[in-house]
């Protein structure tokens, strides 16, 4: 007769991993002070329901408890004694509900998470949902995520995935050729599919179907190309596209309302800096998805290499900043980072003039923000004060907003100035900035440093340091509301911001 032990070692040997019957989901950050709320969705109709938690993902043969049940689940059994019973609804619903102490001792504590309807046909369980995994730290800090990415990933692309587990956060990051998926129930990453060629400097868009296109950019050898291809998030596969007329690097591209793609500047040439200056572009060209073919767009005011690219909430699209190239007979003279910007009208296929930025600024098509009154935020950058002065290029520390219906800038300066770092919008409509570096780019210092700009009162507040300094990072404010930054190295924390 086998005795309970050798079931459980058995049951260990060959159980399946049950989860994913029905969904489990974060509703709120758990932030440490507050209530997490986890929401059950797709589960059998009123039910008895077991939510399960833990401070180790098991696995745990339920044989342990049900001799009968092959099946494992993904928590430990340290926390028996807080596990919860209530009942599902009529639709298969329920919440489970928990105060969260708000004492600093409990920062950084991991949890894990399931539930299970009861009882089964034939065994104690009934139907698994899937594993859950939530962090806990105090308001406007961060932590430590439980697991790293499993390589380095500076600059990455973020593409949502929501295909993948219920469309509930999950998301793609992409840097070179390769690619994994940020998992937002779990807290950790899997390998993604692989680009068709390795790229850097490029521009990238997400299309209005959801699709995100990668445009142009430097290949594996350091050439500038014109390769392009398209992330299809429910396929979960790269498809080349028509390439660009013209190679470029160090552009911009942004998707129009009507779904085509504009592009904007660049350089054709990175093989050092006086080819890449007597490469930039002032021409423009436009991507059709549905026709799969390039054309040429009318050309924007100057040469521009590292502009902004942004999609207004009037439909217009406005180019602002970059290094602004001065060529005379072939011979660059002047390289500065403008404050120009102008408008494009996609209806009538003209750009027209738009008022100066505040301030010249580059390389701050990543930081940009489209604030939910429709005002667009810019945020740092860089700063090169002139062609001959380039050794002196330095990060920035204003922060400027359009209003595209006033067609004015406003000026607003943050407490430190930036470069690389990362400007998210929050669900209260707050923008927060992290990380970057300062200084001249030649002696650059990597930040640490948080800030959050409140748009009501035009203020910004510096709060708690990230758990590192981070420069080329990745930002993604995830369905809790908790905003996860990776990279540039494998390293991942959340930050919590009520």
């Amino acid at each position: 007769m086998p005795t309970k032990a050798s079931l459980a070692v058995l049951a260990t040997a060959v159980s399946l991993c049950a989860q994913g019957d029905f969904d489990l989901d974060k509703a709120t950050p758990g932030t440490l002070g507050s209530t997490l709320t986890l929401e059950i969705t797709n589960a059998p109709a009123n039910m008895p329901l077991l939510g399960m938690v833990s401070t180790t993902a098991g696995p745990t043969p339920i044989a342990l408890l049900d001799p009968l049940d092959p099946r494992s689940v993904a928590v430990g059994v340290d926390l028996l004694g807080n596990w919860s019973l209530q009942t599902t609804s009529a639709t298969g619903q329920s919440t489970i509900n928990v105060g969260l102490p708000s004492s600093a001792a409990f920062q950084g504590f991991v949890f894990h998470w399931q539930a299970a309807t009861l009882p089964g046909v034939t065994t104690l369980f009934d139907q698994i949902s899937n594993a859950v995994t939530t962090h806990h730290v105090q308001d406007g800090t961060s932590a430590a995520l439980p697991s790293a990415l499993l390589s380095a990933r500076a600059g990455a692309t973020v593409c949502m995935a929501p295909s993948r587990n219920a469309g509930m956060g999950d998301f793609l990051l992409v840097s070179g050729a390769t690619t994994e998926f940020f998992n937002f129930r779990t807290l950790d990453s899997e390998a993604g599919p692989a680009m068709n060629a390795s790229r850097a400097l490029h521009a990238y868009t997400t299309l209005n179907d959801g699709r995100v296109m990668f445009i142009g950019g430097l290949d594996a050898t350091a050439a500038v190309t014109t390769s392009c291809e398209i992330y299809d998030p429910v396929a979960d596969t790269f498809t080349t596209v028509a390439p660009l007329p013209g190679p470029r690097a160090g552009h911009a591209a942004a998707t129009m309302p009507d779904g085509r793609v504009l592009v904007v500047g660049g350089t054709t040439n990175f093989t050092d800096l006086t080819a890449a200056i007597l490469g930039v572009l002032d021409s423009t060209s436009i991507y059709d998805p549905a026709a799969d073919s390039w054309s040429s767009g009318p050309n924007i005011s100057s040469r521009r290499l590292v502009p902004a690219l942004s999609r207004l909430s009037n439909g217009q699209m406005l180019v602002s900043g970059g290094i602004e190239v001065t060529i005379f007979f072939g011979i660059p003279i002047a390289a500065v980072s403008t404050n120009k910007a102008q408008r494009f009208n996609p209806t009538n296929n003209s750009w027209t003039s738009a008022p100066n930025m505040p301030a010249g600024r580059a390389y701050h098509h990543d930081n940009q923000v489209t604030l939910a009154d429709g005002r667009l935020m810019l945020t740092g950058g860089v700063l090169l004060p002139s062609l001959l002065n380039a050794a002196n290029a330095a990060s920035i520390v204003d922060a400027d907003i359009y209003d595209p219906v006033a067609n004015s800038w406003s000026a607003t300066t943050m407490s430190r100035a930036r470069t690389g770092h990362s400007a998210s919008l929050l669900p209260n409509g707050n923008v927060v900035v992290c990380g970057g570096s300062e200084g001249l780019l030649s002696a650059a210092v990597a930040l640490d440093a948080v800030a959050v700009f409140d748009p009501t009162n035009g203020t910004w507040t510096d709060t708690a340091p990230m758990t590192v300094a981070r420069v080329g990072h990745t930002a993604v404010v995830v369905p809790d509301g908790s905003v996860v930054l990776l990279g540039p190295d494998t390293s991942t924390e959340a930050l919590h911001m009520n």
